[in-house]
């Protein structure tokens, strides 16, 4: 288990969690461990989404495989609700990634366009994107897939953020794709993109070069970590 000197900067202490999920035998102590890291994010309305890294770091997760899974779970029980971008959207572009709501109770209202927005600004500041996953039921590939996309899009994230951080420019995540893939196929984190980001960035502010790209940042993690 992750201990609370280990939790991500900056997150609060508590979490509020449906008590009922307690006694439910359909859920794994792995599910509600996973509810609880959902819970410390929520705003009044239930709505959350905090990064898969960020629940993997809270909840004592080995994977984030793990936590996808259990998210799966908690849909099924109604303990978790996935919020239709098209339900909150005028136009075709918006959300790239599905938004949550924690039910309490299991019957409660969706929530309006106001809470989905309030939502955003309990997201911690250094979580990359938020969980991705395919709409509709999910066999094996699927999950597989969806899982895929999001370890790339949460590498591509954490770099875009660094970037901004460390060097004021903004970079956008989904054009970087290409090396995220290929860093989350080598299972680099997106703690070890970010940091490594942040090194690469200031090295380039040294010697006044250009924002670096993250097919730089993976060059310089595949230096690093290979042995000499």
């Amino acid at each position: 288990m992750t201990s609370p000197s280990k939790l991500p900067e900056g997150k609060w202490p508590w979490s509020i969690v449906p008590s009922r999920a307690f006694g439910d035998k359909r859920l794994k102590d792995a599910d509600r461990r996973v509810l609880g890291a959902m819970c410390a994010f929520v705003n009044r309305a239930g709505v959350c989404w905090p990064a898969m890294e960020t629940m993997r770091l809270i909840s004592g997760h080995k994977t984030e495989k793990s936590i996808f899974d259990a998210v799966q779970r908690l849909k099924a029980a109604g303990y978790v609700r996935q919020l239709r971008p098209k339900d909150y959207q005028e136009t075709a572009s918006g959300w790239k990634t599905n938004r949550y709501q924690v039910l309490w109770l299991g019957d409660e209202a969706k929530p309006s366009r106001e809470d989905i927005a309030s939502a955003d600004r309990i997201r911690l500041a250094t979580d990359p994107e938020p969980i991705d996953e395919v709409k509709g039921g999910l066999g094996e590939d699927e999950t597989s897939l969806a899982l895929s996309r999001s370890l790339a899009l949460s590498l591509a994230s954490a770099y875009a953020t660094a970037v901004e951080r460390t060097t004021g420019q903004f970079k956008r995540a989904d054009q970087e794709l290409g090396a995220a893939n290929r860093l989350a196929n080598k299972g680099f984190s997106a703690q070890q993109v970010q940091q490594a980001t942040q090194e690469v960035a200031r090295a380039a502010l040294a010697r006044r070069a250009g924002v670096p790209a993250l097919a730089d940042v993976e060059r310089h993690l595949i230096v690093e970590t290979t042995p000499s």
